[in-house]
């Protein structure tokens, strides 16, 4: 009988298993009673190159829409084609039910190391409490978590339709992923993705539209990933500087070292399907970001142009050239559920884009039975391919043997559904 060898991951998580045992037998044999033993005790640098590669040299694969859990049971009510026109119920309820395991699964399984979260303002609370649309096909009209009706932003795909999420607050993501970072402290720095909505997609009564965010809605989102994180954030002011503008920084390689932005995590404004409003409104009144969180998705030559969205990987060499310039780009190796485009997948890391999303960091039989998105190499992150030394190895970005702390452990027309 052949035995089949493991896959990229398999081996990952087996080296990962091994690196682990072996620390935690050295710290029993050599840390004092009561003591943990430092991670890389054995008196070498875990990572001899920290304090010259930087984080836009690196390149992670992450989930688009890390929350979603897919659709409920019933599916989709059939209303629903008439917000999407041109789309069957089949078509929009295939691009909507991917599902993605929870937070800590994804981080510790399968080598996430970026994440995508939606999210809506609801400063009262309950705001999207209610779901009245699934009446149409027998469903629950009342979501089941007390969360939904506690103030504080929410995290979701779409209104009354695709309200399954594995974190219903920004605050519960934010702190799955803080409860990580600690029990893993060797971590690489996460770059985490938000997309602000307020678009009202469904078009649909009885649920009351959306408005437009507002400075206090700003304000609040940065307020709460500080509540969580203030002391793990990388913002545009540490990279900024004294240059002039941010972009002037990051053009001239002023991006952090991964000696300083280990165990961190930069936030990203999408600034998606709004033409440039969350960019601009998200800005000071001086057109800086001056104690600002979140970095805006922004384009060349505009002075807070740090990070660039190229959704489409197959522009090869403008992603690339991007790259070499300074600037952080993220591109998706598959959307709307659409799976097998190898072609595009591999496009994506070859551009050296350092943000690469996907819906499938694990094949979905559903979709395609061996689809999947990995770094090369199948490790969490690599050397950048276009920008990094030749010296870096994937190790020097994370390795599992310096990831966990000692005596821790951790869980083992348009674009017509957002970005």
């Amino acid at each position: 009988m052949r035995i089949p060898s493991p896959t990229s991951r398999q081996r990952w998580a087996i080296i990962g298993a091994i690196a682990t045992a072996m620390c935690a037998l050295v710290a029993g044999i050599t840390a004092p009673a009561g003591v943990a033993a430092p991670v890389g005790s054995s008196g070498q640098d875990p990572y001899p190159l920290d304090d010259t590669l930087r984080m836009n040299q690196m390149q992670t694969m992450g989930t688009h829409n890390s929350y979603h859990t897919g659709l409920i049971p019933q599916g989709l009510p059939p209303s629903v084609t008439a917000s999407f026109p041109g789309y069957t119920l089949e078509q929009i309820t295939k691009a909507l039910d991917y599902r993605h395991k929870p937070l800590p699964e994804q981080l510790d399984n399968l080598g996430v190391r970026h994440l995508v979260f939606d999210v809506y303002a609801d400063p009262q609370g309950g705001r999207y409490a209610e779901a009245p649309m699934l009446a149409e096909i027998g469903a629950p009209t009342t979501m089941a978590d007390p969360a939904w009706k506690e103030p504080g932003l929410k995290v979701f795909h779409v209104p009354q339709v695709d309200q399954q999420t594995s974190c219903v607050k920004l605050t519960q993501c934010l702190g799955a992923l803080k409860t990580w970072s600690d029990q893993n402290p060797g971590h690489l720095p996460f770059m985490i993705v938000i997309e602000i909505k307020d678009l009202d997609v469904m078009n649909t009564e009885p649920h009351p539209p959306l408005s437009p965010w507002g400075p206090d809605d700003y304000n609040r989102l940065d307020a709460e990933i500080r509540s969580v994180l203030g002391n793990k954030l990388i913002t545009p002011d540490d990279v900024q500087g004294k240059y002039p503008t941010l972009e002037a920084a990051v053009k001239d390689n002023a991006w952090p070292t991964l000696a300083d932005s280990r165990g961190k995590f930069m936030f990203i404004n999408c600034n998606c399907l709004t033409n440039d409003r969350h960019r601009l409104d998200y800005l000071r009144p001086d057109g800086s970001l001056k104690g600002r969180v979140l970095f805006p998705a922004s384009e060349p030559g505009n002075p807070d142009a740090a990070v660039v969205r190229a959704e489409n990987p197959k522009d090869f060499a403008k992603i690339a050239d991007l790259v070499r310039q300074g600037y952080i780009v993220r591109t998706r190796a598959d959307a709307n559920a659409v799976t097998g485009d190898i072609a595009r997948r591999d496009a994506a890391f070859a551009s050296g884009a350092q943000i690469v999303s996907t819906d499938f960091p694990e094949p979905d039989p559903r979709y395609h039975p061996t689809f999947q998105v990995d770094v090369p190499g199948g490790t969490p992150a690599r050397c950048n391919p276009v920008n990094a030394p030749t010296e870096c190895t994937a190790l020097d970005i994370e390795n599992p043997e310096h990831l966990k702390r000692p005596g821790g452990s951790s869980h083992g027309g348009r674009p017509i559904f957002g970005s």
